[in-house]
């Protein structure tokens, strides 16, 4: 999840973020904006982002003159010690209004609260995809390429360019070779049954392309762990009653 954070306390902005990256490890820090300008210029170069959080007293303005000039894209999680703005902020796109000091589970609900709303309009859009290709349409094993949704863009990811796939917090994410990550609309057997011979089911929570694997150790469970050549948060093992079907795959 590619986020931005608009708040002028760095104290704060810091704490904001190291708490989202505690509770959801994948998320990814796009840009700190202290300002109205600071944000509006930012905007306006339409970055990739999934989520907004901001204060909304800063020290030249408030911040819903940032959404005046640059209409948001994105949901917007308000984030503030007032609570006289709530009208105004869910008339401002916004997804949730969190009072400072914040905590862990106001946090934890909110990042529920847009997995739910993201996952509710993948399954609506890709509903009309399906639609829309049901005459030709291929079996799961012979399809080049995945469909993904991102914001307002439907977006095909050629099977050869995943390098990995994930279930987290019952959302199952692709990772591709170059390291982008996409929410998708399959459960992690159907992936395993598309993706093909190149892939393998490591673990529950993981299915990994050969190519993707730098290299292996034993740990001191006689797990092997498994390095990667993209970056990946989540330390991936393979169990031992895997290890020698892994192994033999690893070689094939």
């Amino acid at each position: 999840m590619r986020i931005i954070i608009i708040e002028d306390e760095d104290l704060t902005a810091e704490d904001l973020a190291l708490t989202l990256k505690r509770i959801e490890p994948a998320t990814e820090l796009c840009a700190r904006l202290s300002s109205v300008k600071e944000a509006i210029t930012y905007l306006r170069t339409n970055p990739s982002i999934d989520l907004i959080f901001s204060d909304i007293q800063l020290g030249d303005g408030e911040s819903f003159d940032i959404f005046k000039t640059v209409p948001p894209k994105v949901p917007i999680v308000f984030c503030t010690a007032y609570n006289q703005y709530m009208l105004e902020a869910f008339q401002t796109f916004g997804l949730d209004y969190i009072l400072k000091p914040f905590s862990n589970a106001s946090i934890q609900q909110t990042l529920a609260k847009y997995r739910q709303l993201r996952q509710s309009f993948n399954q609506s859009t890709l509903a009309m995809v399906d639609a829309v290709s049901q005459p030709n349409n291929l079996i799961e094993s012979r399809k080049k390429s995945l469909i993904v949704i991102n914001g307002d863009k439907i977006i095909p990811i050629p099977l050869s360019e995943i390098a990995l796939c994930y279930i987290e917090y019952d959302n199952i994410f692709i990772k591709t070779n170059v390291g982008k990550q996409f929410l998708v609309n399959k459960s992690l057997e159907e992936m395993e049954h598309m993706l093909g011979d190149e892939y393998f089911r490591v673990n529950r929570q993981h299915i990994i392309k050969r190519s993707t694997i730098a290299f292996a150790n034993t740990s001191l469970s006689r797990k092997l762990i498994l390095s990667l050549h993209i970056d990946h948060p989540i330390k991936i093992s393979v169990s031992k009653e895997k290890y020698h079907t892994f192994m033999q795959w690893l070689e094939s």
